[in-house]
C-alpha cells in the first residue's frame, strides 16, 4: 500500500477518482474547442506516450506515410508535459489518424469526434508476461484499478503480431473479439527485418565495432515501475572474460525506464562489456548480435526471426510464476540458465543449442510478422479513402 493511500485511507479511490474526473472534464472541454475547424484528411498523429523522442514502433510506418503524402505530426509526451498535452490535444482535434505505441491516459480520456481513427501500433511481439486487466486478479483492488486503468476503449484498431496473441490481448485489454478492434495485421515496425539494405548497413556497423561475435545483454527492468525500475546485475562479467574475450564481446542494452539508474561494469572488463543502451536501436542490435542473452523481455519474439541462440537468464523465475501467457518455465527448459557458470557452459556448447522454443515462438506468435505488416495495416485503413 502506497504512502498516499495510508494518509488518506478510505477516501483514496474518491480522492483518485476526483483528480481523474477533473482532468477528463478539462482535456475534453479544451478539445471541444479546437475541433470546431474541420477535420484534415490528411493530418496524421504519430504519437509517443512514453518517450521525449519518436518511439521506433513508428519508423517503418512514418516512412510509408511519407510516400503516401500525408501531413506527420510527430508528439512526444514522456514526462506528461502540460504543453505536450495541449499539443497533442489541439492537433488530435482535427486529426484523420492518430497512432499511438503504447497505452495512454489523454488517450483514454478524450471523447475523439467519430471521423478520427485511433490506431495501437503495441510496442511489443508475442505474448509473454500478462498486462493490463490479465493482472487484475494479482491487484487488491481489481474492480477500481480496471476502471482507472481501461485504457484501451477508445481504440479503433489495435495490431498484435499473429492470430494466435488475439485472447490474450483481449483479455489484458478488454476488448471483446468481437469488436474486430483486435487485428493481427503483424507488427510494424518488424518489416525492417525484412529490408536489405538495413540489414546490409547493420552487419557495417557491425564490422567497424568489431570482428568478433557480439553476446547482446538485454535484460527487462526490474522493480514495480519505471520511479524504480533498475537493471538486474546477475553476471560476472569479468568470468565470463576468462572464457570468451578471444571471440566474443557483451554488449548490454538496458530498458529505457531503467536507464536513470546506475549499473556496473568492471574497469577490469572495459574492452570486453560495453554498455550501448542510447547508442543504437534495438532492431540493430539484433540483427548485429549472435547469441541474445535475455529474460522475460518481449524481445525474444523479435529474435526468434533470425534464428540464433538464445539464452534466458533467469535466476528470479519464482517471481514471475503465475505471470506468464504461456508456459514459459517448461519451454525454455533446454536452455534456461541460473548463474554465470550456467551461461559459460551453455555458451561454450552453443554449437548443439536446441532451437525448438524459439521455433515454437516465431511460428505460433509471429506469423504475421512477414515483411508486410505496415502495408496490411495502411491497406485496412485507408480502404474506404
Amino acid at each position: 500500500m502506497s504512502l498516499f493511500e495510508n494518509v488518506f485511507g478510505k477516501y483514496y479511490h474518491s480522492i483518485v477518482w476526483y483528480y481523474r474526473t477533473k482532468s477528463v472534464l478539462r482535456y475534453n472541454l479544451f478539445y471541444r474547442k479546437c475541433a470546431k475547424q474541420d477535420i484534415d484528411k490528411n493530418k496524421v498523429i504519430l504519437f509517443s506516450p512514453n518517450y521525449d523522442f519518436m518511439d521506433s514502433s513508428f519508423n517503418c510506418l512514418y516512412s510509408e506515410l511519407q510516400k503516401k503524402n500525408f501531413s506527420i505530426i510527430i508528439i512526444n509526451n514522456h514526462h506528461n508535459n502540460q504543453k505536450n498535452i495541449e499539443h497533442f490535444i489541439s492537433e488530435a482535434a482535427t486529426a484523420s489518424y492518430i497512432f499511438c505505441s503504447d497505452n495512454s491516459r489523454l488517450i483514454d480520456y478524450i471523447q475523439f469526434r467519430k471521423e478520427t481513427k485511433i490506431i495501437c501500433l503495441w510496442h511489443a511481439c508475442g505474448a509473454l508476461k500478462k498486462f493490463g486487466n490479465s493482472k487484475a486478479k494479482y491487484w487488491k483492488r481489481d474492480s477500481f484499478f480496471k476502471r482507472l486503468f481501461f485504457f484501451y476503449k477508445n481504440f479503433d484498431v489495435f495490431t498484435v503480431s499473429s492470430q494466435k496473441c488475439l485472447p490474450f490481448y483481449s483479455e489484458a485489454t478488454g476488448i471483446s473479439l468481437k469488436k474486430g478492434v483486435l487485428k493481427a495485421t503483424g507488427i510494424s515496425r518488424t518489416d525492417i527485418f525484412f529490408d536489405k539494405d538495413f540489414l546490409t548497413n547493420c552487419q557495417q556497423k557491425k564490422l567497424k565495432m568489431t570482428t568478433k561475435k557480439i553476446i547482446l545483454y538485454a535484460p527487462t527492468f526490474r522493480g514495480k515501475n519505471f520511479a524504480e525500475a533498475y537493471t538486474p546485475e546477475f553476471i560476472d562479467f569479468e568470468k565470463l572474460q576468462e572464457h570468451f574475450s578471444n571471440d566474443y564481446i557483451i554488449l548490454v542494452n538496458r530498458h529505457p525506464g531503467s536507464l536513470n539508474k546506475s549499473y556496473f561494469i568492471p574497469e577490469s572488463c572495459r574492452n570486453f562489456v560495453f554498455d550501448i543502451s542510447t547508442k543504437y536501436d534495438i532492431s540493430e542490435l539484433i540483427v548485429m548480435s549472435d547469441i541474445l542473452i535475455g529474460d522475460y523481455s518481449s524481445l525474444v519474439f523479435e529474435w526468434s526471426l533470425f534464428g540464433k541462440p538464445f539464452l534466458p537468464l533467469t535466476p528470479d523465475l519464482d517471481d514471475y510464476k503465475d505471470g506468464f501467457y504461456i508456459d514459459f518455465e517448461s519451454m525454455i527448459e533446454k536452455c534456461r540458465c541460473n548463474n554465470t557458470q550456467d551461461l559459460i557452459d551453455a555458451i561454450h556448447s552453443i554449437s548443439r543449442y536446441d532451437f525448438s522454443f524459439l521455433n515454437i515462438l516465431k511460428n505460433d506468435f509471429m506469423s504475421s510478422c512477414d515483411g508486410h505488416s505496415t502495408e496490411r495495416l495502411l491497406n485496412l485503413l485507408l480502404s474506404d479513402r
